[in-house]
């Protein structure tokens, strides 16, 4: 269940990649919640999910380098981006989503800070 789960989430970024905004879409539950590390930054729906992807892609925004962690029902990227980004009281050059997936579609997405936290949402011991 870990590859398929990291075949999904690689599946997913290519479609992202591609500009295949449909695609996207189309893997996330249609109410499927993403919630930012910042607890006021929140998309609800699979159209806002794909929408603020999209728009972070159309924008340019530079990446670095990106990590994938399978789980059984989770796939974690970790990405890192030379700019900083602002969120909250912190400023941000890395995050950690946590992909929950559930018969094929993403159900929750929510981003950690700390790779620990990102681990243990989803059901994995760090070691």
């Amino acid at each position: 269940m870990k590859r398929q789960n990291l075949e999904f989430l690689l599946g997913w970024l290519d479609a992202l990649r591609r500009g295949d905004d449909e695609a996207v879409r189309h893997a996330l539950d249609p109410d499927a919640v993403w919630q930012a590390v910042d607890p006021e930054f929140c998309c609800h729906g699979a159209t806002e999910i794909r929408d603020t992807f999209v728009a972070a892609r159309d924008a340019g925004v530079d990446v670095d380098s990106i990590e994938l962690i399978g789980a059984p029902r989770h796939a974690i990227l970790h990405a890192r981006w030379p700019e900083i980004v602002e969120s909250g009281a912190d400023f941000l050059d890395d995050v950690y989503n946590v992909f929950e997936i559930d018969d094929g579609l993403v159900t929750r997405i929510d981003d950690f800070v700390e790779r620990s936290a990102a681990l243990a949402a989803a059901g994995l011991q760090q070691g």
